[in-house]
């Protein structure tokens, strides 16, 4: 009996290091397949467009005038800037939302080789800036802005640069948005692979976009942005 005794002691010994290789191998097993599942995700792009009118425009009225006396020059760009500006407090634009800048005076002799083909020596260009909300005053008098200035032989030309300001108000809602776009398109690619969604891996948000609607409609705006999202798969 005695002999026996180391014999399956032994025998105890080899089974319990059979059945924790067996574990260890089914441990093993296990965690291939968990890891491999971590290797099957798949890529989405959620797009989010919202259409919003311009909070604010920024008109600029420029024109030039020459001249071969300095004095002259000058004397003229104030007095053209006087009757920009009278006109635009006229139409309803308040002396807040009306900016004269500097005008920009040029010696054309400074650079001309041959002076004698230059019929006036000096030049100015000027800018009148309007900056305002309301939108709809600066489209119905820009109609009839450089027609009056004509009339008051100023030579004039303007452009209106239509902007949306608010952006901030509604990037958490499309930023929302995309990512449950996002979302629904991964649901479609598991639903044709026969997989599930998992969590979400990595996520990336696009740069906001802001552009005109279409070149008739400047004062409307498409505001555009795109997230990345990486799911995985089960």
């Amino acid at each position: 009996m005695g002999k026996n005794v180391p014999f399956k002691k032994n025998m105890i010994q080899g089974g319990a290091i059979i059945l924790a290789a067996l574990v260890l191998g089914i441990c093993m097993i296990c965690t291939v397949r968990t890891l491999k599942s971590y290797d099957d995700t798949v890529k989405v792009r959620g797009l989010c467009e919202k259409e919003v009118p311009a909070d604010r425009v920024v008109w600029r009225i420029n024109y030039s005038e020459k001249s071969n006396s300095l004095a002259d020059l000058r004397s003229t760009i104030r007095r053209n800037n006087d009757i920009i500006v009278d006109l635009l407090k006229q139409a309803g634009f308040s002396d807040d939302e009306i900016k004269v800048g500097t005008a920009n005076y040029d010696d054309r002799y400074t650079y001309a080789n041959n002076t004698s083909q230059i019929t006036f020596r000096y030049q100015a260009n000027q800018v009148v800036t309007v900056f305002t909300k309301n939108l709809d005053l600066v489209r119905k008098v820009q109609q009839s802005l450089e027609t009056d200035l004509v009339n008051q032989n100023i030579l004039a030309n303007s452009w209106a640069d239509y902007q949306y300001l608010g952006l901030n108000d509604i990037k958490p809602t499309m930023i929302a948005e995309s990512l449950e776009n996002a979302r629904t398109a991964a649901d479609e690619f598991a639903k044709n692979s026969r997989s599930r969604i998992g969590k979400m891996r990595t996520a990336s948000q696009g740069y906001f976009e802001v552009e005109d609607l279409d070149e008739n409609t400047p004062q409307i705006k498409k505001v555009r942005v795109v997230t990345t999202v990486e799911y995985y798969l089960k």
